[in-house]
């Protein structure tokens, strides 16, 4: 059931004027993950008969998701990093809640390539209190403005509006997986998606171990010492797990 604003109107035609309103000469560009939030920006966009590019920034996201994408959007154009996630694991260090290079290499620094200053996301407020401050129209940088067309929704008009309108999603929401992205997130530690995620791709769980055992054995270890207490590789990992 489609709630009406002081207008009269429903967060769908709000959605669609929104993105009608701000609509640059050169068009935007659409920045798709393939999660529930951007199926719904991806549609809202199309009906909005707005010119408009999509993309998407490689990550080491479910295989499934991956698949999806290429099945139901193949208008979306990949942009890939220069370093992957596990080689960086190796190179850098091991991410961390407060600590992290991954989002920055891996999502933000193939999008800088892309030519378009005006930017569509499926950002919600919902989401988090960070994203709250942002408003619906956010200045990134002086040469990037994003766009939050359902940045007042809320996750149940997300999924009322993906049954209405029948569009596909990612299997992945129906095995349990509440918000899909990364398969090893520093920020999912520790939590029942971490579990479920590892449970689910033990393998890449065990490629990020191998290239953390890299990092550790050139240097990474020297960095962890504290008052001259010498901590285990395997100490290191289970920390790292529980968010520590």
């Amino acid at each position: 059931m489609q709630q009406l604003n002081l207008q009269g109107k429903t967060k769908e035609e709000t959605a669609i004027e929104f993105i009608r309103e701000n609509e640059p000469p050169e068009g935007y560009a659409l920045f798709y993950s393939g999660g529930k939030d951007s199926e719904v920006v991806l549609h809202l966009a199309k009906l909005s008969s707005v010119k408009f590019e999509s993309y998407y920034s490689m990550m080491p996201d479910p295989p499934e998701l991956i698949r999806h994408i290429k099945q139901h959007h193949p208008e979306v154009t990949f942009l890939y990093p220069k370093m992957s996630f596990y080689g960086g694991v190796a190179k850098l260090y091991p991410p961390r809640r407060n600590g992290r290079w991954c989002c920055d290499h891996l999502k933000e620094r193939p999008g800088k390539g892309v030519p378009y200053i005006h930017r569509l996301l499926g950002i919600r407020a919902e989401e988090g209190n960070n994203r709250k401050k942002y408003g619906s129209v956010h200045k990134f940088t002086k040469k990037r403005i994003n766009y939050y067309p359902i940045f007042n929704w809320l996750e149940w008009e997300v999924w009322e509006y993906i049954d209405r309108h029948k569009i596909p999603y990612c299997c992945l929401y129906n095995e349990g997986f509440g918000r899909i992205g990364c398969i090893v997130c520093p920020l999912r530690a520790p939590s029942k998606a971490q579990e479920l995620y590892r449970k689910k791709y033990p393998k890449h769980f065990e490629r990020f171990e191998r290239q953390v055992e890299k990092w550790w054995e050139s240097g990474g270890w020297w960095r962890q010492t504290k008052r001259r207490y010498e901590m285990l590789l395997s100490e290191f990992l289970d920390n790292w797990y529980k968010g520590k």
